[in-house]
């Protein structure tokens, strides 16, 4: 809005007729303490109408040096209230962006739990077909029992492609799950017995910080950074396992205000995990880290 727009919506702000998006606009404008329009608004009874506003407007124009106090207490009051709202904001902001990380953390263990379901199914089948050639070549010479033993077998393998049909199902939904927004989840995680936060300590001079929230017996982790230098900047994860190996992790680029929400697949469980460091490319420049107090593989 110009000055003079906002002027023409004092009226119905200060009678409450005004919708929330342009109320926000002029609290905006009045948060920066333009004095005539300050002075304008406090001037104004809630209710009045508008043409005797603007009527009365020009006449307690000639009161305003008579109300320099009552402007200065009331532009502070207005500041008070927005930097209030603004605190507010943010913080209802990082607690949905909790929300979402566990969420999402939830998500990754139901798919590392669906693949081992579905690779012991699959051993499950082939002991399955090795077992009807066993019995095959047992009745060969009973046709009646070969038969019961073909519907047998094509009974299995109707279940198998049910549940193979079901494990993909579940598959897609937890990729749309993983597809989505990591601000949707994090509060879910932080009731998991055993569950672990890990600071992520700077080692360069540029300011970032962050965490990683892990368990041990997971496959996988959340990695929060803020205070990136974001500008063109790509960064990578590496992991330290407790048999001493590094292994490459996920690359990511942060956000325009510096942060990143990253959910990492480990490839062993948190309790094998020793270090986590962030490096900045290209040079592989370490940028922040974290040790883990794990114990050994048992």
């Amino acid at each position: 809005m110009t000055h003079d727009e906002l002027r023409a919506v004092l009226p119905p702000y200060a009678a409450g007729e005004l919708e929330e998006e342009p109320a926000e606009v002029v609290r905006a404008h009045l948060a920066t303490g333009c004095p005539d329009c300050l002075g304008a608004l406090f001037r104004l009874p809630v209710g009045r109408p508008r043409s005797r506003w603007e009527a009365g407007l020009r006449r307690e124009r000639r009161l305003a040096p008579a109300t320099a106090v009552v402007l200065a207490l009331a532009l502070a009051a207005l500041v008070g209230w927005t930097i209030r709202d603004l605190r507010q904001r943010e913080a209802e902001r990082r607690a949905e962006s909790v929300r979402a990380a566990a969420r999402l953390i939830e998500v990754e263990i139901a798919r590392a739990e669906a693949v081992a379901r579905s690779d012991a199914f699959g051993r499950t089948l082939e002991a399955v077909r090795a077992e009807v050639a066993e019995a095959r070549a047992a009745a060969r010479g009973a046709a009646g029992e070969r038969a019961r033993l073909e519907a047998e077998l094509a009974a299995a393998e109707a279940r198998s492609g049910s549940l193979l049909r079901s494990i993909r199902r579940r598959d897609a939904e937890i990729d749309r799950l993983l597809g989505g927004a990591p601000e949707r989840t994090l509060a879910d995680l932080a009731a998991m017995p055993g569950f672990g936060v890990a600071r992520l300590e700077p080692r360069t001079s540029d300011g970032a910080r962050g965490h990683l929230l892990w368990h041990p017996a997971r496959a996988a982790a959340l990695l929060y950074a803020f205070g990136l230098p974001a500008a063109g900047r790509s960064y990578r994860v590496e992991l330290e396992l407790d048999d001493g190996r590094v292994q490459a992790g996920p690359a990511f680029a942060a956000g325009s205000d510096g942060e990143a929400i990253l959910p990492i697949r480990l490839p062993v469980v948190g309790a094998r995990l020793r270090g986590v460091t962030v490096v900045q490319d290209p040079g592989a420049r370490p940028v922040l880290g974290a040790r883990l107090g794990v114990q050994p593989a048992g």
